[in-house]
Order: C-alpha cells, then structure tokens, then sequence
C-alpha cells in the first residue's frame, strides 16, 4: 500500500511539474491558440441583406390579389457565410390566406420558408407586408365594332348587327369598373358596295379578365345602301335591324330573325337614306327575371311576338304595307348575374399571383 501511494505521487509530481515548468510560455501559447480559433470562425461569420420572393397561393370564396402587390421582400440574415450563401436561394415567404380579407391587409412577416432558424439570424427589413385582396366579379358589356375608311360615293352604311351583341366578362370588380363596352376591332368599308356579313374572332384580353360563356366567333352583319331616291308607289325595303323594347336588365334574348324587310307605298320622291334613317323595327320583350325563386317569368319557353314598324314625323307620306316577317320567336335566357364571387370564374383566371397591367388600355372600352 506505501508503495502504491509513493508512485502516484511521484506521478502527480511529474504532471505538476510539467504544468507549471515555464507556465508563462505555454499560458501565452494558449491565449494565442484561443484568439486565433475565434479569429478564423468570426471570419466566416457574414452579414447579408437580400430579396426573397413572395408566394401569394390561390384564394378561395371568389377572392383574387389585387395589383401593386410586392413579389419581394427585404430580409437581414447573419450566420456562416457557406450556410448564408446556400440556404438563402431556398427562401421566400409565403403569405398565409386565413389572415386575407377584401381590401388592405397588413400581413406580419413571421416565418421564411426554406432556412434553418436555429442556424441562421433572420431579421426582416420591414415587420408588415402590403397585401391587398378584391373580390372576384362578372360584368354584361355590349359588343361593339369599329368601322374605318368611307365608303364609295353614293353608298352608305344603314346598320349592323352582331350577334352575340352581349357578353360577359370575369375577373377583379376595379378593373371591371372601368369597361362599358366591349369593342371586337376596326372592320373597313373601303371599296364596299353591297351589304355583307363577316364572322370575327374575340378580342385578346388582359391576363386578368375573361370572357365568359366559351364564346368562339362573332357574326358581324352589316346593311349597305345605295343612296339614291325613292320612287313613288310599292317598293320593298330590305335590312331593318330588330330591336327589343323594354328588356329586363337581368335577361337577354334571342330572335329567330334579326332583319326584317318592309312593303311601302310612297306618295312622293324621297331621300332612301332617309327612309332607312327614320323606321325602326321592335318587338315587345316584357318577360322579366325573379331574382328570389331565380327563374324567368312567365316561363323559359320561346315566344312569339308581333314586329312593330316605327316611322319618324318626316315619314307621313310613306305608308307601310306589309311586314317580312311580321312575326318572330323570341328566345330568353338568363344574363351572368353581376358582381357575384364564382369559384368557376375564380378557376378559370390565373391561378398564380393576380398581376394588373400598368394602367394599359386594352382592346375594348
């Protein structure tokens, strides 16, 4: 037992000794050792300010993302400059569409998607993001076209018809707001002598609207005239436009003819542009619409009705004899019902980020 404790402390002796031997030297070499390791990691220490994108994800209940709404945000990240350097190209935020409502929301930046939090300091710029919402719309607009170049002396033009002559367009109400047509293009008249009818494609329009109801072409029909007078006795008018007479707004409707020509007797000369200008051809259209029980009154069932000759005051020697057809079916049908959300609508617009143009006019007004 002596024995075993004089050997320990000679070892503890020689471990004393070889601390302590020349302390100073080897106290310095370790100080120099330490400042030296935090050196080399402090230098791989970085500090960077960046952009991350942000992910709008699609929105339910008939809702889009309205324009101006930032792609990016500004984030401060420090940590090891190779970990910084990678993790940074997997970032972004994602905005979270519980905290959405119709109109201006101020969403907290919170969590960055795609870095590791326990590794990296991440610190946004700004604590709040922009984000604004509107609510999705559909809108009834006329069609109209555009006419360019005159025609040949002596010819004018009496009317056009287009059929569908209505449509619907989908997409965010402020943009929506702004239309009150919608215009199918410029057709030119040059050179044209004789009534025509021509079939146009739908217009190109912005990303964010659509047009509704799987429309694939227009018929355009157009009503030339040779100016000239009219002789007296019987003649026969051709091209006179029908017109519906007091449409419920939420109904639209279908003729099983368009056009229709009249028999006249006239007792004197007269300007043919201006028999053409003062007649007008309409029919009663006095189904309406029950927005409760959502259906048509009295029934969806085409109809009959009388065609109706109208003449202006500078007409009274023009006497109508006869109409061609004097009857036509009437045909109703629903209209889209307005600024009302649809999931369909919302299906078919983009479904990524709702960017507006920049105030651009697009082809209709």
């Amino acid at each position: 037992m002596k024995v075993v404790l004089t050997k320990t402390f000679s070892i503890f002796k020689k471990i004393l000794i070889f601390i302590f031997e020349n302390w100073q030297a080897k106290l310095g070499s370790f100080v120099v050792a330490t400042l030296f390791y935090v050196y080399l990691q402090t230098s791989k220490i970085t500090i960077k300010t960046l952009e991350i994108p942000v992910e709008y994800p699609k929105l339910n209940n008939g809702l889009v993302y309205s324009k101006n709404n930032d792609k990016f945000i500004k984030i401060k990240v420090e940590g090891l400059r190779d970990l910084v350097n990678y993790q940074t190209q997997f970032m972004k935020f994602v905005v979270d569409p519980n905290d959405l409502t119709v109109g201006e929301n101020q969403i907290e930046i919170k969590k960055i998607f795609g870095a590791n939090i326990n590794k990296l300091k991440i610190t946004p710029v700004t604590n709040k993001l922009t984000v604004n919402v509107e609510q999705l719309a559909t809108k009834n607009l006329p069609v109209e076209v555009l006419f360019e170049d005159d025609l040949p002396p002596g010819y004018y033009r009496v009317s056009y018809t287009v059929k569908p002559s209505l449509v619907t367009l989908g997409g965010p109400k402020s943009i929506l707001d702004k239309f009150s047509k919608y215009t199918l293009g410029t057709v030119s008249l040059k050179d044209i002598r004789e009534s025509f009818t021509r079939t146009l494609k739908p217009v190109e329009l912005p990303p964010n609207v659509a047009l509704l109801g799987g429309i694939k072409e227009f018929r355009l029909k157009v009503n030339i005239l040779k100016s000239g007078s009219i002789e007296t006795g019987e003649q026969i008018l051709k091209g006179i436009p029908i017109k519906c007479e007091k449409l419920d707004e939420n109904l639209d409707v279908d003729f099983s003819m368009d056009e229709v020509a009249i028999k006249i007797h006239s007792g004197s000369f007269v300007k043919s542009e201006f028999l053409v200008d003062g007649i007008r051809a309409i029919v009663n259209c006095n189904y309406t619409y029950d927005p409760i029980n959502k259906k048509i009154i009295p029934n969806s069932l085409p109809t009959v009705e009388n065609v109706r000759i109208l003449k202006s005051s500078s007409l009274q020697n023009i006497e109508i004899l006869s109409v061609i057809p004097d009857k036509i079916t009437i045909s109703y049908r629903v209209r889209t019902e307005l600024n009302k959300p649809s999931e369909k609508l919302s299906e078919k617009l983009d479904e990524k980020f709702f960017e507006i143009p920049n105030e651009e006019e697009p082809s209709f007004k």
